[in-house]
């Protein structure tokens, strides 16, 4: 609809722009050359008013000379030559015309033909003229001549004033039929001038108007409905985000609990020994007690490496409860070097039985993280359980794991996980955290994926660099709290 508005008004646009060039033609046309000819009307009208003045003043210099005597003679004839020079100039330029102001050629035939009349007088009086000034110049000059020059000039002139005011009001009449007819000339392309504006505004203005508050309208309209789509794929979003960190949870608890599964037998020799010693320490101080002098010394020390025995037993069997318990994830501020040493102290045992020397090498002095420390945990765990799986496939010489925290670039605390197996290729390094991607031929492939996700809920990334053969790095960074409980000298709380 809007597209069939529009070309309507693109066609009436260009009929508007055609009728608007026909009025600006028009007018070259037809009033132009009207304003050209008035400007030449005022100069012939003064150059023919002008004519009368000089006949007259011709005339007068004439009878002066005629009366005067001596130095006023002399002063009436050189007046007499000077006046006849100037008429003579101008009626040639009245009859002729000029190339510049007068258009004589282009006036009607009532002032060419008073022109005509005029020509004979205007002869006879400049003839005289000249014949008075020649003989007055010669050394004996003729009275009679100067006296029929005089008389001829004077006899001529009334006629000449009579056809010269003949010719002036002719100029004068057409000049006001070109007025007359330039202004209605005027008023018509005036008239059509505004016309058209009106139909300008009537048949293209109002209607583009129109169509502009249609358009604005709908794009309002669109506008809305776009923010409501916003607003309800932010609200998918939302839902999705929940059901995402939902899924992560519980993928999260699956792959706690199978690492758990996977180092329970050592689990249970680790808390075996303590136990058995709990019990042997027990029996001892039960039997030295029923003694009739007991040993309370080595009571005492017995009791004591009892507790000792039971609180290393409740540390083991907590950590692993923390560990394996399913729980929302949380937010919340924790050393990352306390974290590593957990995550030792629940594979400690099993890097024991595979026998790989598993170290720390820690940086004091981090700052707090903000996020899930169980999660980070876990990636932790899954990192070096990786890394045993890898020693154990390559049977390296003298396998080893070194976990690593430090300082990294922009303040993030980078944690790394390092072993000296066979490494992973360089063309599987870019699937490696791929979803049931595993270089294990025995392997899920889905405990990278779900670290790199928990790493990326925390606003980190991973690093992966591998030297086949030599040593593989798994890295990954977290960004510090961004809080009041980071300390400014770099120091975490203790």
């Amino acid at each position: 609809m809007n597209e069939h508005i529009s070309d309507n008004l693109d066609r009436k646009y260009r009929i508007a722009l055609a009728v608007v060039a026909v009025l600006v033609l028009g007018n070259e046309v037809l009033v132009q050359p009207y304003m050209m000819r008035l400007t030449t009307d005022a100069p012939l009208i003064n150059t023919a008013g002008r004519q009368r003045m000089l006949s007259q003043r011709l005339a007068k210099a004439a009878l002066a000379f005629d009366g005067g005597k001596g130095e006023r003679a002399k002063a009436y004839l050189e007046e007499m030559r000077q006046v006849l020079g100037l008429w003579s100039a101008s009626h040639e330029q009245l009859l002729r015309g000029d190339a510049r102001t007068l258009r004589v050629g282009r006036n009607s035939e009532a002032v060419r033909e008073g022109l005509q009349g005029l020509e004979p007088h205007f002869v006879k009086m400049r003839d005289a003229a000249r014949q008075v000034i020649q003989v007055r110049e010669a050394d004996r000059p003729e009275a009679a001549v100067v006296r029929e020059g005089l008389a001829i000039i004077l006899d001529n002139e009334a006629e000449y004033l009579r056809r010269m005011d003949r010719v002036v009001g002719c100029y004068e009449r057409e000049a006001r039929d070109r007025i007359d007819t330039l202004r209605w000339i005027s008023l018509a392309v005036t008239g059509l001038t505004l016309t058209t504006l009106a139909a300008i505004g009537r048949f293209i203005l109002r209607p583009a108007a129109g169509l502009i508050r249609r358009q604005i309208s709908e794009l309002g309209q669109a506008r809305d409905e776009l923010e409501d789509r916003v607003l309800e794929r932010t609200r998918e979003l939302e839902v999705a985000n929940d059901r995402h960190r939902t899924l992560l949870e519980q993928f999260s608890h699956v792959g706690r609990v199978s690492a758990i599964g996977e180092t329970a037998s050592a689990l249970a020799h680790e808390l075996k020994q303590p136990l058995g010693a709990i019990a042997n320490y027990a029996e001892g101080c039960l039997i030295e007690l029923k003694s009739p002098e007991p040993a309370l010394g080595e009571v005492q020390s017995a009791l004591e490496r009892l507790l000792a025995a039971t609180m290393r037993s409740g540390r083991i069997i907590e950590q692993v409860r923390r560990f394996v318990t399913r729980h929302e994830p949380t937010r919340e501020s924790f050393d990352p070097n306390l974290v590593v040493n957990e995550v030792v102290e629940i594979l400690g045992v099993e890097a024991e039985q595979r026998g790989v020397e598993l170290s720390l090498d820690t940086a004091p002095g981090l700052h707090l993280l903000w996020g899930d420390p169980v999660q980070v945990q876990q990636v932790l765990v899954n990192l070096v359980r990786n890394a045993f799986e890898a020693l154990a496939q390559s049977q390296a010489q003298n396998p080893t794991v070194v976990i690593t925290t430090k300082l990294a670039e922009r303040g993030d605390v980078s944690f790394a996980v390092s072993d000296n197996g066979e490494g992973i290729p360089p063309d599987q390094l870019g699937r490696i955290f791929d979803a049931y991607f595993s270089t294990r031929a025995g392997g899920m492939g889905m405990g990278l994926a779900i670290s790199r996700t928990i790493v990326e809920a925390h606003n980190g990334r991973f690093v992966v660099e591998s030297d086949p053969g030599v040593k593989t790095t798994f890295r990954f960074l977290l960004p510090v709290e961004q809080s009041d409980n980071a300390r400014p000298d770099g120091l975490h709380r203790g």
